[in-house]
């Protein structure tokens, strides 16, 4: 009796399905939403692992071609028993996407990371909260405007320096050892982190607490606003960045000197001070770095030496016009004066220089002044 071998083309999906396998995702998804298996061959845990290995296959077919890009795998060890791969179909593919859609793929995101964060003993104490964008090409809703619950894909504070197109926000936040996302929060493109972080604060730090232990929450200025700073202070320890825009954060600056601070090594000296901004009693670390003041000062004179040359053209220019008269002069001397950037000028003169209206010897009354000036 002759053995037939069949090959299939498994590359680095093996390895991908069996993450997804070690960390639960499948069985999480399937015990969070309700579906009737009586009715299915694929379950809603196997159709998103269908997904992420169509996905990260490097093909990332559409959700009709699927089964095709299934076609030469082994199914079955990738997704489970009795699956094959006309199984996985847009309409199976479709009818779980909006079986996500329904519960809440932010919700179950955090469930998946909870669970997987416990399956590799990780212990969540720590979250650091960051918020970014990420252009499109296409035009989707972005004239049109979008519903309740559904993002908005329009242009708004470009974090990849392309204000030009329309965009979408993602504010995630990390656990601190191995930077897993513990939650996601997809965002129309005009969206403020301002008011997103105290949105975050107030519908999920709750539940991170239960779920993960979470201890401290970290996360950039845009996080210390007075109305942040109160709703997240009843809740847990945070650590932010306080902006310089802030007349009491500047004061705080200016009464301490590197001389007086207390040094950490041979770069970075600092001052311990308190304050009760937004009524919010905290503490302030001021930092001093020679590296930051090295780079500082390279930039300021950079700057300077530009707007110098800039300043000092435009007087040359101002300094070759003529004028019908002196208040006519007078008032173009003030204009760019005005517009110096970092010159002065502290003292001008204007003179005024006879023109002629016919040519040959002049005669007496003949001239017509016209205002020349120097400085």
């Amino acid at each position: 009796m002759t053995s037939q071998y069949h090959s299939k083309t498994l590359d680095h999906l093996g390895l991908v399905a069996g993450m997804y396998d070690e960390l639960e995702i499948g069985s999480v998804i399937d015990q969070a939403i309700v579906q009737d298996m009586e009715k299915r061959t694929v379950s809603l845990g196997q159709a998103v692992k269908a997904m992420v290995l169509n996905g990260l296959g490097f093909v990332n077919k559409q959700l009709y071609l699927v089964p095709m890009f299934f076609q030469d795998k082994p199914v079955e060890r990738l997704l489970g028993p009795g699956i094959q791969a006309e199984h996985v179909n847009d309409d199976v593919l479709g009818r779980s996407l909006d079986a996500l859609y329904r519960f809440g793929v932010t919700e179950l995101y955090a469930l998946i990371s909870c669970h997987a964060c416990q399956q590799l003993q990780l212990p969540v104490t720590m979250g650091h909260l960051d918020g970014t964008s990420f252009h499109t090409d296409g035009v989707y809703n972005s004239k049109t405007g979008a519903g309740p619950g559904i993002v908005h894909v329009t242009k708004g504070y470009s974090r990849d320096h392309r204000p030009d197109l329309n965009q979408v926000v993602l504010d995630l936040m990390v656990e601190s050892r191995a930077g897993i996302p513990i939650l996601m929060k997809p965002l129309s493109g005009n969206s403020s982190d301002k008011r997103d972080f105290a949105m975050i604060i107030d519908t999920h730090i709750a539940q991170l607490k239960q779920d993960y232990g979470l201890e401290y929450l970290v996360a950039d200025s845009a996080l210390y606003t007075e109305d942040t700073l109160q709703r997240v202070s009843g809740m847990i320890k945070w650590v932010s960045r306080v902006p310089e825009t802030l007349t009491e954060a500047t004061e705080a600056i200016h009464t301490v000197t590197p001389d007086s601070m207390v040094t950490l090594d041979e770069n970075y000296r600092y001052q311990m001070t308190t304050s009760t901004y937004a009524q919010v009693p905290q503490r302030w670390m001021i930092v001093y770095s020679d590296a930051a003041r090295k780079r500082g000062r390279h930039s300021v004179t950079t700057r300077m030496l530009k707007h110098g040359e800039q300043d000092l053209r435009a007087f040359q220019q101002l300094c070759r016009q003529e004028f019908a008269c002196v208040p006519d002069a007078e008032k173009a001397v003030q204009a760019v004066k005005h517009a110096f950037k970092v010159s002065t000028l502290t003292e001008e003169t204007i003179t005024g220089e006879p023109r002629y209206t016919t040519p040959g010897r002049p005669a007496k009354k003949s001239t017509t002044g016209q205002a020349g000036l120097s400085g």
